[in-house]
Protein backbone atom coordinates (compact mmCIF):
# COMPACT_ATOMS: atom_id res chain seq x y z
CA UNK A 1 0.00 0.00 0.00
CA UNK A 2 1.76 3.59 -1.61
CA UNK A 3 1.71 6.14 1.28
CA UNK A 4 2.56 9.67 0.58
CA UNK A 5 4.06 10.36 4.03
CA UNK A 6 5.19 14.11 2.09
CA UNK A 7 1.72 15.43 2.65
CA UNK A 8 1.73 15.00 6.54
CA UNK A 9 1.86 17.79 8.70
CA UNK A 10 4.20 18.74 11.16
CA UNK A 11 3.28 20.81 13.96
CA UNK A 12 5.08 21.84 17.42
CA UNK A 13 2.76 21.07 20.48
CA UNK A 14 3.33 21.74 24.41
CA UNK A 15 3.94 18.37 26.42
CA UNK A 16 0.65 18.90 28.54
CA UNK A 17 -1.48 18.81 24.74
CA UNK A 18 -0.30 15.79 23.52
CA UNK A 19 -2.19 12.45 24.97
CA UNK A 20 -0.09 8.98 25.64
CA UNK A 21 -2.42 6.49 23.96
CA UNK A 22 -4.60 4.05 25.51
CA UNK A 23 -4.48 1.61 22.60
CA UNK A 24 -0.49 1.18 22.62
CA UNK A 25 0.48 -2.10 22.22
CA UNK A 26 2.91 -2.01 25.23
CA UNK A 27 -0.39 -1.16 27.49
CA UNK A 28 -2.45 -4.52 26.77
CA UNK A 29 -4.50 -3.76 29.79
CA UNK A 30 -8.01 -4.89 26.94
CA UNK A 31 -11.41 -4.51 29.04
CA UNK A 32 -9.46 -1.83 32.11
CA UNK A 33 -9.30 1.80 30.96
CA UNK A 34 -6.11 3.73 31.89
CA UNK A 35 -5.78 7.48 32.51
CA UNK A 36 -2.73 9.02 31.48
CA UNK A 37 -1.62 8.96 34.81
CA UNK A 38 -1.83 5.01 35.18
CA UNK A 39 -0.71 5.02 31.64
CA UNK A 40 2.66 7.01 32.73
CA UNK A 41 3.01 4.81 36.13
CA UNK A 42 2.83 1.73 33.91
CA UNK A 43 5.59 2.54 31.33
CA UNK A 44 7.87 4.01 33.62
CA UNK A 45 7.48 0.71 35.91
CA UNK A 46 7.96 -1.78 32.72
CA UNK A 47 9.67 0.11 29.83
CA UNK A 48 12.50 1.71 30.96
CA UNK A 49 11.07 5.43 31.03
CA UNK A 50 12.83 6.64 33.80
CA UNK A 51 16.25 5.24 32.37
CA UNK A 52 15.06 6.81 29.10
CA UNK A 53 14.31 10.43 30.60
CA UNK A 54 18.00 10.30 32.67
CA UNK A 55 19.59 9.81 29.18
CA UNK A 56 17.65 12.33 27.33
CA UNK A 57 18.63 15.01 30.59
CA UNK A 58 21.88 13.81 30.38
CA UNK A 59 22.30 13.88 26.47
CA UNK A 60 20.37 16.19 25.20
CA UNK A 61 16.90 15.31 23.16
CA UNK A 62 17.92 13.84 19.68
CA UNK A 63 16.47 15.37 16.85
CA UNK A 64 14.53 13.20 14.06
CA UNK A 65 12.69 11.31 16.54
CA UNK A 66 9.57 13.28 16.49
CA UNK A 67 6.26 11.47 17.50
CA UNK A 68 3.74 10.21 15.03
CA UNK A 69 0.13 11.63 16.17
CA UNK A 70 -3.18 11.86 14.99
CA UNK A 71 -6.31 13.73 16.26
CA UNK A 72 -9.41 11.86 17.86
CA UNK A 73 -12.01 13.35 19.17
CA UNK A 74 -10.16 16.96 19.30
CA UNK A 75 -7.44 15.08 21.07
CA UNK A 76 -4.25 15.06 19.99
CA UNK A 77 -2.79 11.04 20.55
CA UNK A 78 0.49 9.89 20.17
CA UNK A 79 0.76 7.07 18.32
CA UNK A 80 4.26 6.06 17.96
CA UNK A 81 7.05 7.69 20.22
CA UNK A 82 5.02 7.17 23.42
CA UNK A 83 8.35 6.64 25.80
CA UNK A 84 9.89 9.37 24.04
CA UNK A 85 6.69 11.52 25.12
CA UNK A 86 6.27 9.78 28.50
CA UNK A 87 10.19 10.49 29.53
CA UNK A 88 9.62 14.06 28.88
CA UNK A 89 6.74 14.46 30.31
CA UNK A 90 8.31 12.39 33.31
CA UNK A 91 11.35 15.70 33.20
CA UNK A 92 8.40 18.40 34.09
CA UNK A 93 7.73 16.94 36.87
CA UNK A 94 9.98 14.04 38.69
CA UNK A 95 8.63 13.98 41.86
CA UNK A 96 4.89 13.20 40.88
CA UNK A 97 6.20 9.64 39.57
CA UNK A 98 9.38 8.73 41.34
CA UNK A 99 11.33 8.18 44.66
CA UNK A 100 12.67 11.34 45.90
CA UNK A 101 16.46 9.40 45.16
CA UNK A 102 15.60 9.13 41.11
CA UNK A 103 13.47 12.51 40.89
CA UNK A 104 16.81 14.25 42.53
CA UNK A 105 19.04 12.65 39.75
CA UNK A 106 16.74 14.09 37.37
CA UNK A 107 16.53 17.20 38.76
CA UNK A 108 20.11 17.64 39.17
CA UNK A 109 20.52 16.57 35.62
CA UNK A 110 17.56 19.55 34.67
CA UNK A 111 19.63 22.03 36.49
CA UNK A 112 23.59 21.06 35.45
CA UNK A 113 22.01 21.16 31.97
CA UNK A 114 19.84 23.51 31.63
CA UNK A 115 17.21 21.45 30.38
CA UNK A 116 14.57 22.81 29.04
CA UNK A 117 11.51 20.87 30.40
CA UNK A 118 8.76 23.62 29.15
CA UNK A 119 9.78 22.64 25.42
CA UNK A 120 7.05 22.42 22.20
CA UNK A 121 7.53 19.10 20.79
CA UNK A 122 7.88 18.30 17.22
CA UNK A 123 5.15 16.09 15.84
CA UNK A 124 4.11 14.13 12.65
CA UNK A 125 0.31 14.30 12.28
CA UNK A 126 -1.24 11.45 10.74
CA UNK A 127 -4.50 11.77 8.68
CA UNK A 128 -5.97 8.96 10.74
CA UNK A 129 -4.57 5.70 13.18
CA UNK A 130 -4.83 3.17 10.27
CA UNK A 131 -2.12 5.17 8.19
CA UNK A 132 0.39 5.10 10.57
CA UNK A 133 0.32 1.32 11.57
CA UNK A 134 2.87 0.49 8.70
CA UNK A 135 5.60 2.77 10.67
CA UNK A 136 4.97 1.52 14.20
CA UNK A 137 5.05 -1.83 13.08
CA UNK A 138 8.15 -1.80 10.93
CA UNK A 139 10.39 0.18 13.90
CA UNK A 140 9.26 -1.71 16.62
CA UNK A 141 10.12 -5.19 14.62
CA UNK A 142 13.91 -3.89 14.17
CA UNK A 143 16.14 -2.26 16.65
CA UNK A 144 16.27 1.28 15.86
CA UNK A 145 13.62 1.80 19.06
CA UNK A 146 12.86 -0.43 21.49
CA UNK A 147 11.70 -3.90 20.28
CA UNK A 148 8.11 -5.05 20.66
CA UNK A 149 8.28 -8.02 22.77
CA UNK A 150 6.04 -11.18 20.45
CA UNK A 151 2.69 -10.45 21.90
CA UNK A 152 2.82 -7.05 21.81
CA UNK A 153 3.03 -7.49 18.31
CA UNK A 154 0.43 -9.81 17.92
CA UNK A 155 -1.86 -7.18 20.03
CA UNK A 156 -0.99 -4.68 17.32
CA UNK A 157 -2.19 -7.24 14.29
CA UNK A 158 -5.37 -8.37 16.60
CA UNK A 159 -6.42 -4.67 17.54
CA UNK A 160 -6.02 -3.66 13.85
CA UNK A 161 -8.53 -7.01 12.78
CA UNK A 162 -10.71 -6.58 15.56
CA UNK A 163 -10.96 -3.08 16.66
CA UNK A 164 -10.39 -1.23 13.76
CA UNK A 165 -12.15 -3.60 11.42
CA UNK A 166 -9.54 -4.47 8.76
CA UNK A 167 -9.99 -7.66 6.89
CA UNK A 168 -6.75 -9.91 6.87
CA UNK A 169 -5.49 -8.84 3.36
CA UNK A 170 -6.18 -5.40 4.29
CA UNK A 171 -3.64 -5.79 7.26
CA UNK A 172 -1.93 -7.82 4.36
CA UNK A 173 -1.18 -4.63 2.42
CA UNK A 174 -0.66 -2.44 5.36
CA UNK A 175 2.06 -4.58 7.22
CA UNK A 176 3.83 -6.05 4.01
CA UNK A 177 2.99 -9.27 5.71
CA UNK A 178 1.88 -12.81 4.23
CA UNK A 179 -1.76 -13.90 5.03
CA UNK A 180 -0.22 -16.83 6.97
CA UNK A 181 1.69 -14.95 9.39
CA UNK A 182 -0.93 -12.69 10.18
CA UNK A 183 -3.38 -15.56 10.81
CA UNK A 184 -0.68 -17.30 12.76
CA UNK A 185 -0.59 -14.49 14.72
CA UNK A 186 -4.72 -14.07 15.45
CA UNK A 187 -4.96 -17.65 16.30
CA UNK A 188 -2.30 -17.40 18.87
CA UNK A 189 -3.73 -13.70 19.93
CA UNK A 190 -7.48 -15.69 20.60
CA UNK A 191 -6.25 -18.56 22.24
CA UNK A 192 -4.37 -16.43 24.63
CA UNK A 193 -7.48 -14.03 25.18
CA UNK A 194 -9.11 -17.04 26.12
CA UNK A 195 -6.63 -18.46 28.41
CA UNK A 196 -6.05 -14.95 29.99
CA UNK A 197 -9.54 -14.20 30.64
CA UNK A 198 -10.51 -17.61 32.02
CA UNK A 199 -7.92 -16.70 34.30
CA UNK A 200 -8.47 -13.02 35.26
CA UNK A 201 -12.53 -14.49 36.31
CA UNK A 202 -10.83 -17.17 38.57
CA UNK A 203 -7.74 -15.95 40.49
CA UNK A 204 -8.33 -11.91 39.66
CA UNK A 205 -5.19 -11.64 38.48
CA UNK A 206 -4.53 -9.55 34.88
CA UNK A 207 -1.69 -11.61 33.01
CA UNK A 208 -0.59 -8.86 30.54
CA UNK A 209 0.80 -10.39 26.93
CA UNK A 210 4.06 -8.94 26.82
CA UNK A 211 4.68 -10.77 30.14
CA UNK A 212 3.58 -14.24 28.95
CA UNK A 213 5.41 -16.18 26.60
CA UNK A 214 3.20 -16.75 23.63
CA UNK A 215 5.86 -18.29 21.64
CA UNK A 216 5.10 -21.55 24.25
CA UNK A 217 1.68 -21.22 23.64
CA UNK A 218 2.33 -20.76 19.87
CA UNK A 219 4.59 -24.44 20.05
CA UNK A 220 2.11 -26.42 21.89
CA UNK A 221 -1.35 -25.55 19.80
CA UNK A 222 0.60 -26.04 16.58
CA UNK A 223 1.40 -29.71 17.72
CA UNK A 224 -1.41 -31.74 16.98
CA UNK A 225 -2.01 -34.30 19.55
CA UNK A 226 -1.87 -30.85 21.45
CA UNK A 227 -4.79 -29.39 19.97
CA UNK A 228 -6.69 -32.51 20.17
CA UNK A 229 -5.73 -32.77 23.90
CA UNK A 230 -7.08 -28.68 24.32
CA UNK A 231 -10.27 -29.58 22.10
CA UNK A 232 -9.69 -27.28 19.89
CA UNK A 233 -9.28 -26.06 16.28
CA UNK A 234 -8.65 -23.04 14.12
CA UNK A 235 -10.67 -21.29 11.16
CA UNK A 236 -8.13 -20.94 8.89
CA UNK A 237 -10.29 -18.00 7.23
CA UNK A 238 -9.41 -15.67 9.72
CA UNK A 239 -7.72 -17.35 12.75
CA UNK A 240 -10.71 -17.86 15.49
CA UNK A 241 -10.42 -20.21 17.83
CA UNK A 242 -13.15 -22.73 17.44
CA UNK A 243 -13.57 -25.17 20.81
CA UNK A 244 -14.79 -28.56 20.00
CA UNK A 245 -15.39 -30.14 23.80
CA UNK A 246 -17.78 -29.07 26.46
CA UNK A 247 -16.53 -25.19 27.22
CA UNK A 248 -16.26 -26.38 30.88
CA UNK A 249 -13.91 -29.08 30.38
CA UNK A 250 -12.10 -27.06 27.62
CA UNK A 251 -11.41 -24.33 30.26
CA UNK A 252 -10.37 -26.71 32.55
CA UNK A 253 -7.77 -28.06 30.37
CA UNK A 254 -6.68 -24.34 28.86
CA UNK A 255 -5.88 -22.66 32.41
CA UNK A 256 -3.72 -25.83 33.37
CA UNK A 257 -1.88 -25.42 30.66
CA UNK A 258 -1.37 -21.89 30.58
CA UNK A 259 -0.19 -22.14 34.07
CA UNK A 260 2.63 -24.60 33.01
CA UNK A 261 3.65 -21.95 30.58
CA UNK A 262 3.01 -19.39 32.80
CA UNK A 263 5.04 -20.73 35.59
CA UNK A 264 7.90 -23.37 34.09
CA UNK A 265 10.88 -22.26 33.22
CA UNK A 266 12.05 -25.31 31.13
CA UNK A 267 8.91 -25.80 28.77
CA UNK A 268 10.64 -25.35 25.99
CA UNK A 269 13.33 -27.91 26.53
CA UNK A 270 10.48 -30.15 27.70
CA UNK A 271 8.64 -29.27 24.80
CA UNK A 272 10.55 -29.57 22.09
CA UNK A 273 11.32 -32.44 19.57
CA UNK A 274 8.57 -34.40 17.91
CA UNK A 275 9.88 -37.22 20.52
CA UNK A 276 9.37 -35.11 23.77
CA UNK A 277 6.32 -33.68 22.38
CA UNK A 278 4.34 -36.90 22.57
CA UNK A 279 5.71 -37.56 26.27
CA UNK A 280 4.51 -34.33 26.91
CA UNK A 281 1.00 -34.76 25.92
CA UNK A 282 1.23 -38.41 27.16
CA UNK A 283 1.91 -37.42 30.63
CA UNK A 284 -1.11 -34.91 30.33
CA UNK A 285 -3.95 -37.27 29.64
CA UNK A 286 -2.54 -38.94 32.80
CA UNK A 287 -4.04 -36.33 34.59
CA UNK A 288 -7.14 -37.11 36.76
CA UNK A 289 -8.01 -33.42 36.88
CA UNK A 290 -9.93 -34.61 33.34
CA UNK A 291 -12.61 -35.85 32.06
CA UNK A 292 -12.01 -37.35 28.39
CA UNK A 293 -15.00 -38.26 28.12
CA UNK A 294 -16.18 -35.00 27.59
CA UNK A 295 -18.95 -34.90 25.06
CA UNK A 296 -17.98 -33.39 21.70
CA UNK A 297 -20.16 -30.15 21.04
CA UNK A 298 -22.74 -30.96 18.18
CA UNK A 299 -21.71 -27.44 16.68
CA UNK A 300 -18.70 -26.28 16.51
CA UNK A 301 -18.27 -22.83 18.96
CA UNK A 302 -16.27 -20.33 17.51
CA UNK A 303 -14.88 -17.82 19.76
CA UNK A 304 -13.64 -14.77 18.50
CA UNK A 305 -13.88 -10.64 19.56
CA UNK A 306 -16.47 -9.66 16.67
CA UNK A 307 -15.98 -6.19 15.19
CA UNK A 308 -18.02 -4.62 12.02
CA UNK A 309 -15.26 -4.48 9.34
CA UNK A 310 -15.18 -1.12 7.12
CA UNK A 311 -13.67 -1.16 3.83
CA UNK A 312 -9.82 -0.26 3.88
CA UNK A 313 -10.14 2.39 1.61
CA UNK A 314 -12.80 3.95 3.29
CA UNK A 315 -10.53 3.98 6.51
CA UNK A 316 -7.49 5.74 4.60
CA UNK A 317 -9.98 8.46 3.38
CA UNK A 318 -10.98 9.45 7.06
CA UNK A 319 -8.70 12.65 7.68
CA UNK A 320 -9.10 14.70 11.10
CA UNK A 321 -6.61 17.40 10.05
CA UNK A 322 -5.07 19.76 13.02
CA UNK A 323 -7.39 22.50 14.03
CA UNK A 324 -5.45 26.00 12.91
CA UNK A 325 -6.17 29.10 14.84
CA UNK A 326 -7.52 32.32 13.26
CA UNK A 327 -4.21 34.18 12.32
CA UNK A 328 -5.80 37.48 13.31
CA UNK A 329 -6.37 36.74 16.77
CA UNK A 330 -3.73 36.58 19.84
CA UNK A 331 -4.94 33.58 21.80
CA UNK A 332 -1.77 32.29 22.60
CA UNK A 333 -1.81 34.31 25.71
CA UNK A 334 -4.89 32.61 27.31
CA UNK A 335 -6.11 29.41 28.56
CA UNK A 336 -9.67 29.71 26.66
CA UNK A 337 -9.80 30.98 23.02
CA UNK A 338 -10.43 34.26 22.38
CA UNK A 339 -13.22 32.83 19.77
CA UNK A 340 -15.04 30.26 21.93
CA UNK A 341 -18.38 30.80 23.16
CA UNK A 342 -20.94 29.60 25.34
CA UNK A 343 -23.87 31.10 26.91
CA UNK A 344 -26.61 30.39 29.20
CA UNK A 345 -28.59 33.46 28.68
CA UNK A 346 -27.79 35.06 32.28
CA UNK A 347 -26.42 38.37 32.39
CA UNK A 348 -24.15 37.04 35.26
CA UNK A 349 -22.80 33.77 33.76
CA UNK A 350 -22.14 34.82 30.76
CA UNK A 351 -20.33 38.50 32.10
CA UNK A 352 -18.46 35.70 34.10
CA UNK A 353 -17.32 33.26 31.11
CA UNK A 354 -16.72 36.46 29.47
CA UNK A 355 -14.29 37.92 32.57
CA UNK A 356 -12.78 34.40 32.49
CA UNK A 357 -11.69 34.34 28.72
CA UNK A 358 -9.82 37.03 28.88
CA UNK A 359 -7.61 36.88 32.15
CA UNK A 360 -4.45 36.67 31.15
CA UNK A 361 -2.67 33.23 30.94
CA UNK A 362 -0.20 34.49 34.10
CA UNK A 363 -2.95 34.97 36.16
CA UNK A 364 -2.90 31.44 37.75
CA UNK A 365 -4.57 31.94 40.75
CA UNK A 366 -7.10 34.00 39.38
CA UNK A 367 -8.32 31.66 36.65
CA UNK A 368 -8.50 28.95 39.35
CA UNK A 369 -10.54 30.90 41.72
CA UNK A 370 -12.77 31.94 38.97
CA UNK A 371 -13.57 29.48 37.31
CA UNK A 372 -14.21 27.35 40.40
CA UNK A 373 -17.11 29.91 41.33
CA UNK A 374 -17.96 29.63 37.32
CA UNK A 375 -18.67 26.03 37.84
CA UNK A 376 -20.35 26.49 41.27
CA UNK A 377 -22.86 29.08 39.53
CA UNK A 378 -23.45 26.77 36.52
CA UNK A 379 -24.20 24.25 37.84
CA UNK A 380 -26.79 25.88 40.40
CA UNK A 381 -28.39 27.93 37.68
CA UNK A 382 -29.08 24.89 35.83
CA UNK A 383 -30.29 22.81 38.61
CA UNK A 384 -32.77 25.64 39.68
CA UNK A 385 -33.84 26.04 35.69
CA UNK A 386 -34.91 22.20 35.08
CA UNK A 387 -36.57 22.34 38.51
CA UNK A 388 -34.02 19.82 39.63
CA UNK A 389 -33.59 21.03 43.53
CA UNK A 390 -36.51 18.63 45.29
CA UNK A 391 -34.83 15.51 42.85
CA UNK A 392 -31.06 16.74 44.37
CA UNK A 393 -32.54 16.86 47.79
CA UNK A 394 -34.49 13.92 48.02
CA UNK A 395 -31.35 12.17 47.11
CA UNK A 396 -29.24 13.66 49.29
CA UNK A 397 -31.07 13.78 52.42
CA UNK A 398 -31.87 9.77 51.85
CA UNK A 399 -28.82 9.42 51.81
CA UNK A 400 -27.64 11.53 55.12
CA UNK A 401 -30.47 9.81 56.81
CA UNK A 402 -28.96 6.49 55.91
CA UNK A 403 -25.84 7.77 56.86
CA UNK A 404 -26.96 8.50 60.32
CA UNK A 405 -29.29 5.55 60.66
CA UNK A 406 -25.73 3.16 60.64
CA UNK A 407 -24.15 5.48 62.97
CA UNK A 408 -27.14 4.73 65.33
CA UNK A 409 -26.78 0.87 64.87
CA UNK A 410 -22.90 1.37 65.33
CA UNK A 411 -23.44 3.19 68.79
CA UNK A 412 -26.12 0.68 69.90
CA UNK A 413 -23.84 -2.22 69.00
CA UNK A 414 -21.06 -0.39 70.58
CA UNK A 415 -22.68 0.27 73.99
CA UNK A 416 -24.09 -3.42 74.34
CA UNK A 417 -21.47 -4.34 73.64
CA UNK A 418 -18.63 -2.85 75.94
CA UNK A 419 -21.08 -2.19 78.84
CA UNK A 420 -22.91 -5.23 78.72
CA UNK A 421 -26.18 -3.82 78.24
CA UNK A 422 -29.06 -6.41 77.69
CA UNK A 423 -32.25 -4.15 77.04
CA UNK A 424 -33.17 -2.80 73.56
CA UNK A 425 -32.18 0.72 73.10
CA UNK A 426 -34.63 2.18 70.80
CA UNK A 427 -33.02 3.58 67.34
CA UNK A 428 -35.82 6.36 67.03
CA UNK A 429 -34.52 7.57 70.58
CA UNK A 430 -31.02 8.07 69.97
CA UNK A 431 -31.68 9.52 66.02
CA UNK A 432 -33.91 12.25 68.60
CA UNK A 433 -31.22 13.26 70.78
CA UNK A 434 -28.86 13.09 68.34
CA UNK A 435 -30.76 15.38 66.11
CA UNK A 436 -30.50 12.66 63.13
CA UNK A 437 -34.36 12.92 62.35
CA UNK A 438 -35.20 16.33 61.33
CA UNK A 439 -35.96 16.84 58.18
CA UNK A 440 -33.44 19.77 56.92
CA UNK A 441 -32.82 22.20 54.17
CA UNK A 442 -30.30 21.18 51.51
CA UNK A 443 -31.56 24.18 48.96
CA UNK A 444 -27.73 25.63 50.04
CA UNK A 445 -26.08 22.77 47.95
CA UNK A 446 -22.19 22.37 48.45
CA UNK A 447 -20.62 22.41 44.84
CA UNK A 448 -19.54 18.70 45.68
CA UNK A 449 -23.14 17.65 45.94
CA UNK A 450 -24.02 19.56 43.01
CA UNK A 451 -20.77 18.10 41.06
CA UNK A 452 -22.08 14.36 42.70
CA UNK A 453 -26.17 14.74 41.30
CA UNK A 454 -25.10 16.23 37.91
CA UNK A 455 -22.26 13.17 37.30
CA UNK A 456 -24.65 10.21 38.58
CA UNK A 457 -28.05 11.34 37.53
CA UNK A 458 -27.76 14.09 35.02
CA UNK A 459 -24.39 13.39 32.66
CA UNK A 460 -25.62 10.98 30.66
CA UNK A 461 -28.45 13.51 28.95
CA UNK A 462 -25.87 16.14 29.20
CA UNK A 463 -23.14 14.61 27.05
CA UNK A 464 -24.06 12.47 24.69
CA UNK A 465 -20.45 11.13 23.10
CA UNK A 466 -19.52 8.30 25.24
CA UNK A 467 -15.83 9.28 25.03
CA UNK A 468 -16.45 12.34 26.23
CA UNK A 469 -18.93 11.06 28.91
CA UNK A 470 -16.17 8.75 30.00
CA UNK A 471 -13.41 11.06 29.95
CA UNK A 472 -15.41 14.08 31.71
CA UNK A 473 -16.30 11.37 34.38
CA UNK A 474 -12.82 10.35 34.93
CA UNK A 475 -11.24 14.14 34.69
CA UNK A 476 -14.05 15.91 36.97
CA UNK A 477 -13.70 15.14 39.68
CA UNK A 478 -9.75 15.45 40.31
CA UNK A 479 -10.36 19.38 38.42
CA UNK A 480 -12.93 19.67 41.54
CA UNK A 481 -10.28 18.93 43.97
CA UNK A 482 -7.17 20.92 42.51
CA UNK A 483 -10.01 23.89 42.13
CA UNK A 484 -10.95 23.24 45.83
CA UNK A 485 -7.20 23.48 47.41
CA UNK A 486 -6.52 26.35 45.61
CA UNK A 487 -9.22 28.15 46.96
CA UNK A 488 -8.85 26.84 50.85
CA UNK A 489 -5.00 25.25 50.87
CA UNK A 490 -2.77 28.45 51.12
CA UNK A 491 0.41 25.83 50.21
CA UNK A 492 -1.11 24.77 47.40
CA UNK A 493 0.84 25.99 44.16
CA UNK A 494 -1.39 26.68 40.72
CA UNK A 495 0.55 27.07 37.41
CA UNK A 496 -0.59 27.20 33.93
CA UNK A 497 -0.97 23.38 33.34
CA UNK A 498 -3.04 22.63 36.47
CA UNK A 499 -5.46 25.77 34.82
CA UNK A 500 -5.17 23.97 31.34
CA UNK A 501 -6.13 20.50 32.69
CA UNK A 502 -9.29 22.42 34.52
CA UNK A 503 -10.69 23.79 31.20
CA UNK A 504 -9.73 20.75 29.30
CA UNK A 505 -11.97 18.46 31.76
CA UNK A 506 -14.49 20.59 32.32
CA UNK A 507 -14.97 22.41 28.93
CA UNK A 508 -17.13 19.23 27.84
CA UNK A 509 -19.74 19.80 30.88
CA UNK A 510 -19.88 23.49 30.65
CA UNK A 511 -20.52 22.92 26.77
CA UNK A 512 -23.40 19.80 27.06
CA UNK A 513 -25.00 22.31 30.00
CA UNK A 514 -25.93 25.01 27.97
CA UNK A 515 -26.89 23.19 25.03
CA UNK A 516 -29.45 21.83 27.08
CA UNK A 517 -30.69 24.86 28.76
CA UNK A 518 -30.46 26.38 25.45
CA UNK A 519 -32.49 23.46 24.22
CA UNK A 520 -35.60 23.64 26.71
Amino acid sequence: MYIDYSTWETFDYTLGSLQLDTNNPRINYDGKSLNQTQIMEYLIANEKVYELAKKISEEGYFIGEDPIICIENNKKVVLEGNRRTAALKLLQDPKKYLSTAKANVLLKNIVANNFQVDRKLKCHIAPNRILANPIIYSRHRGDALEKWRTGNQYAFVANMYYKDGLSIEDICEILYETSSKIRDYLKAYNLFREAQQYHLQQTGEFIDISKFDITNLERFYKFEDARKFLGIDFNNLNGGLQILIEKPEFEKRLDYMFNEILNSKAFSREFNNEEDKQAYVKKLEEVPLFNFNAEINSEVIESSFTSERQNLEDAKNKVTQRKKPRKHLQISNVIIPRDYYITFNSDKLDLLFEELKHLPIERYYSFAILIRTYLEQVLYFYIEKNGLSEKMNGKFSEKKKQENYNKVKSLINYIKVNYNVEKEIPEADLLKILRFDGVKDYSNSTLGVMLDFIINSELKEIINDQNKLKNTKDYIENVKNGLDLAVHNINYRIDVNVNRRAWSGLEPLFYGLSEKINKS
